[in-house]
């Protein structure tokens, strides 16, 4: 299935140099292993451009366990780690 996620531009550049191998969302249950990702890239103004990339879903993994986001946050969603393959 096709899933549609946005990432800021430093990140997007490191997904698509192959750089970046993975990615951590908030909640995003939805998405699942073997989805088509459709990453769009956001501008500094947290606009989406036209730039895009196209990964697979790979393994994954959920915890509560880290710090990015509130504490509050983090257990209502919980942490979905993505491998981008």
């Amino acid at each position: 299935m096709k899933k549609t996620i946005h990432l800021d531009k430093d990140l997007f550049k490191k997904v698509k140099s192959g750089e970046k191998k993975f990615e951590i969302r908030l909640g995003n249950k939805d998405i699942k292993e073997g989805d088509e990702l459709i990453i769009i890239q956001r501008d500094d103004k947290g606009n989406p451009t036209k730039k895009k990339i196209i990964k697979k879903a790979g393994y994954m993994e959920y915890t509560k366990k880290l710090s990015y986001w509130a504490n509050e946050d983090i257990n209502k969603f919980g942490f979905k780690i993505i491998q981008l393959e």
